[in-house]
């Protein structure tokens, strides 16, 4: 869990050609000690020309209600180990939610949907590593302040050709 987002938070992001994985079934826990307080799954990521999709899905497993934010998005890393907002190299915040996200989740209740967002990622990055986030989430069992979920799964994204590509909207450098 990370207690606040250091990444930087752009409009956008997207790749040319798609990148897609489809019966991901990642499946990640959050615990309290020993204590699991939610679960948090990813069954597909996206990455096209114009934007982005991930269909995820959260759940609080907890007795208390979890307040939930609206900075999901995916966050983007230079190698496969690193999960620190602060050393990620992009994030593209999500800017739709499929159905719409909760406000709140209750005890036992698992909001399941598609994120999607928009923009570029730049014509000369390196390969990256994307991992969904999930937040913020205020009121988590044995957490004092809101925090993010960065998934522990990534999804490798091959290096980008040399060539020039023209943006279609908000872009990210790498």
């Amino acid at each position: 869990m990370v207690g606040a987002l250091g990444a930087t938070v752009a409009a956008g992001l997207l790749v040319a050609p798609a990148f897609s994985a489809t019966g991901l079934n990642w499946k990640e826990t959050a615990k309290d000690g020993n204590v699991p307080v939610m679960s948090f799954g990813v069954t597909s990521l996206t990455i096209g020309e114009t934007g982005w999709t991930a269909r995820v899905s959260f759940g609080n497993l907890s007795k208390n209600t979890i307040r939930v934010g609206d900075q999901f998005g995916v966050a983007f890393f230079q190698d496969a180990k690193t999960t620190d907002p602060a050393r990620a190299a992009a994030f593209a915040l999500a800017l739709g939610f499929s159905p719409a996200r909760p406000v709140s989740l209750k005890p036992g209740v698992t909001w399941t949907g598609v994120i999607r967002g928009a923009g570029q990622l730049s014509a000369n990055r390196p390969s990256l590593y994307a991992r969904i986030v999930f937040g913020p989430l205020a009121g988590v069992a044995g957490q004092t302040s809101a925090i993010y979920w960065i998934t522990d799964h990534s999804m490798p994204l091959a290096p980008a050709g040399t060539g020039a590509v023209t943006p279609t909207g908000p872009s990210i450098t790498a």
